[in-house]
């Protein structure tokens, strides 16, 4: 997935203050709202800094495929905008 857009997936989540779901080729995991302030682009990965500083997790960008801007459910159910990427 191109560097450009995952940081416009990620500027969306911070600017709604929203969860961010990642799928890569291992797992899918979910950065809460409040640890989407500390993710960091790389040149050719992310690196996410969850609970508190305890948890460092580093997705190359070759291996996303989906993301996931997950909104909060109080306000319209199932409200979520979804980028995804195709292999070739």
């Amino acid at each position: 997935m191109e560097k450009r857009l995952i940081e416009k997936v990620i500027d969306e989540a911070k600017d709604g203050e929203a969860n961010l779901v990642i799928w890569d080729r291992r797992d899918t995991f979910t950065v809460e709202s409040d640890d989407v302030k500390e993710i960091e682009t790389n040149d050719d990965h992310l690196r996410v800094t969850m609970q508190d500083g305890k948890a460092i997790v580093y997705i190359e960008y070759d291996y996303i495929y989906k993301l996931v801007v997950e909104k909060d459910r109080a306000v319209r159910a199932g409200v979520r905008t979804g980028f995804g990427a195709a292999g070739s």
